[in-house]
């Protein structure tokens, strides 16, 4: 009796090609991993390979398929509320049961417990961190802590006006105003929690000191009320640990470093030349950069803090771009996109958060005057305020690439106006300078669009310049 052979072995030969098509697979996911440049220098490192280096490779390669999602990625929570995070974790794209490890970067900002459930604290910025529990792959929440304060100088009245907002319709309520110690406020900042103000007087050569009531946010005069700032001082930022403070002394063309000391009074520290005087200085989201106008306010200088010291030293300069002599700097949330707000165009920069270099992204013509710009903490949406023309611009973002396209604007101000612009940390309203008309402007934020639909005006107690939100 015959045997049917070619069907006895069909069974070996499935098993064969099996094994080859698993074989192919295989090689094609491992050749496609060593073009990661990361793969590839660590299994081909410029020195002799060691335990280290092949324990980093198992680990990146374990690590690769695994991921966790949160609810939330960015949240605003007012001071004494709680939120609840909620995680996920997937492994090769597929949702996987796992508990996860939750941590605060900062338990006197928020903490949070087993169950993702996050207690705020205290005024300031903290990251809420989700870990799987085979410790594979985690995801973060940035979270700012407010009270619901707004603070504006106020600059012809020589005061700082103090104005509370209301946490369902945003509309904000005058509390009082207290004396500068010299005159004409312009620049305004607070310590990231919530302890000290500061205004730069432009007219009084000098920054005001004050202190906030953490129960009240009445502001007091510190002693002194005042130290040297150099001539025409303009803005200021404070490092998100709280522990230095820059100004921007229009009339005499520098930098001026300050420490902040637990009493809230400042220290000189030293000043840096720019060859240019201007206004403008802005902070990098990490606190490792100050940017600044550069010569003929046609590039952006980048300068890296120490942060043992506050000393700064330059450490790149941007590519250049067209503007006219004005502008405002505003940086991503995410920390990988500075946006430069001139005229005529909007110039978008990449940051290098390790560097400080700047490359180019992009260029968007507008055609109008430029006094003031503001991101929203969601880094979906980005609003022009021209000056000039009496408009606030609103564009969409892409958070991926930095470019900006251009959405909608609120027209009917009165040209000449408008001064600076606040977003509250949840992302739902907006506050905007009326200088001439003594009024703030109030705006809800359509989230979806950006889009800002009037609510109302409020006088904060005199002419507004600048704002500020704690």
């Amino acid at each position: 009796m015959k045997t049917n052979r070619s069907h006895r072995l069909h069974p070996t030969i499935v098993k064969k090609f099996q094994k080859v098509f698993y074989l192919l697979i295989c090689l094609f996911s491992f050749n496609a991993c060593l073009l990661n440049p990361i793969v590839h220098h660590l299994l081909f490192p410029d020195k002799e390979s060691s335990s280290k280096t092949l324990l980093a490779l198992w680990a990146l390669l374990a690590n690769a398929e695994a991921s966790v999602e949160l609810n939330r990625n960015w949240a605003g929570i007012r001071k004494g509320d709680s939120l609840q995070l909620e995680a996920q974790y997937y492994i090769y794209g597929a949702r996987t049961d796992s508990t996860f490890q939750w941590s605060s970067s900062n338990k006197s900002v928020a903490t949070v417990d087993a169950n993702g459930l996050v207690q705020s604290i205290g005024n300031g910025k903290v990251i809420i961190t989700a870990t799987s529990i085979d410790g594979r792959a985690k995801a973060d929440c940035d979270i700012t802590v407010y009270t619901g304060y707004v603070y504006t100088s106020l600059d012809s009245s020589n005061s700082v006006g103090h104005l509370t907002m209301d946490e369902i319709s945003g509309l904000l309520t005058f509390n009082s105003s207290v004396l500068v110690g010299t005159s004409t406020p312009t620049g305004i900042g607070v310590e990231p929690f919530g302890k000290f103000l500061y205004t730069g007087d432009f007219g009084g050569a000098s920054i005001s000191q004050f202190l906030i009531n953490q129960l009240t946010g009445v502001l007091s005069q510190n002693t002194p009320i005042t130290v040297p700032a150099g001539l025409s001082p303009r803005n200021l930022v404070i490092t998100p640990d709280g522990k230095y403070l820059y100004l921007a002394s229009e009339g005499t063309s520098a930098i001026r470093a300050y420490s902040i000391n637990t009493d809230g009074t400042l220290s000189f520290l030293t000043s840096y030349p720019t060859n240019i005087g201007h206004s403008q200085i802005q902070i990098s989201r990490s606190g490792s950069f100050i940017f600044y106008m550069g010569n003929s306010i046609t590039e952006i200088t980048s300068y890296r803090i120490n942060s043992n010291d506050g000393s700064l030293s330059q450490a790149a300069i941007s590519p250049s771009f067209p503007n006219d002599g004005s502008g405002h700097v505003s940086t991503h949330p995410n920390g990988n996109f500075i946006y430069v707000g001139s005229s005529p165009s909007v110039t978008i920069l990449r940051l290098d958060k390790n560097t400080g270099n700047m490359s180019f992204v992009d260029s968007v013509f507008h055609g109008l005057s430029v006094n003031s710009t503001a991101i929203h903490p969601s880094g979906l949406f980005y609003y022009l305020l021209n000056i000039n023309e009496g408009i606030i611009s609103c564009y969409l973002v892409d958070p991926k690439t930095g470019k900006i396209t251009y959405s909608s604007n609120v027209t009917g101000f009165v040209p000449g106006n408008l001064r600076f612009m606040i977003i509250d940390p949840t992302g739902r309203f907006a506050y905007a300078a009326d200088i001439n008309a003594a009024n703030l402007l109030q705006f809800s934020i359509n989230q979806t669009t950006g889009a800002l639909t009037s609510i109302g005006n409020v006088n904060p107690g005199g002419n507004p310049w600048n704002l500020t939100f704690l």
